[in-house]
Order: C-alpha cells, then sequence, then structure tokens
C-alpha cells in the first residue's frame, strides 16, 4: 500500500468514472464511440465524430509509444518538490493514433526518454485506493 501524498487526487466526473474505476483495477479502459466506433478522448457524453450519445468501454492494451515529453525542473505543486526533476510524457495508445495520455514514465532516467520509445501502462497506487496510470519502458 502506498504511503498518503499531497499530491490533488482525481475526482472522476460522470463521463470519466469507468475510466478511473479500470485504473483502480489495474486497466487501462478507453471510451470508444457505440455508433461510430472511435475512440474519444477526453471521455465526454458525446461523440465529437458523429454526435452519438452511446458509448462503450474498451480494454485497451496499454501498449503504446513516447509521443512527447518534457522534464520538469519547478515544482508547480508543493507536493512535487521532492520530484524535481520529473519527466511529464504524452503517450500515443497502440489502438488509435488521436489516443494521447499525459502521463509520466517510471523505470528510466529521464535522460534516456526517447520519442518513439515503446512503453506499456503500469498503475501507481498514489493513496489507497487511487491509483494512477503510468507507462514504463516496453
Amino acid at each position: 500500500m502506498a504511503a498518503p501524498s499531497n499530491f490533488p487526487v482525481p475526482i472522476p466526473d460522470f463521463d470519466a468514472e469507468e475510466f478511473w474505476a479500470g485504473c483502480n483495477r489495474g486497466e487501462l479502459m478507453m471510451q470508444r464511440c457505440a455508433e461510430c466506433k472511435r475512440f474519444r478522448w477526453l471521455p465526454r457524453s458525446m461523440c465529437p465524430f458523429c454526435n452519438s450519445l452511446e458509448r462503450e468501454w474498451i480494454k485497451a492494451s496499454g501498449r503504446g509509444k513516447v509521443y512527447s515529453y518534457t522534464i520538469v525542473t519547478h515544482p508547480v505543486h508543493p507536493a512535487a518538490v521532492s520530484r524535481v526533476p520529473y519527466n511529464v510524457v504524452q503517450v500515443q495508445l497502440q489502438e488509435d493514433p488521436d489516443l494521447i495520455l499525459v502521463t509520466n514514465l517510471v523505470g528510466i532516467a529521464n535522460d534516456a526518454i526517447r520519442i518513439g520509445m515503446p512503453v506499456q501502462a503500469v498503475f501507481e497506487e498514489l493513496e489507497p485506493g487511487v491509483k494512477l496510470p503510468k507507462f514504463k519502458p516496453a
């Protein structure tokens, strides 16, 4: 069990509840339009492509590649002071090139991160009952 942190925890809104529930189960769940079958990220009530209100949740593979990244050297939140420098990474999921998550890469030195490198989802417990999706080199 992880020690409680001072980081803000996600507050799932109605459209994203299944995403966060999936994270807590160790599954990367992505919302997809039930009509046109295109993925929606961020989760929302209406499809931005066909305007359908129908949706389904698909368990993603969790595999992807680094699309872009930056190294944060100045903490933007008091809880991050002890973590600088840390990375913020955009991961492009293999299911759809438009599925790009903003997250962190773990298990690698910041100077070893490269655009295009293959990565795999892992789930880090921020505090009891709250897991965040992170990625590690595949």
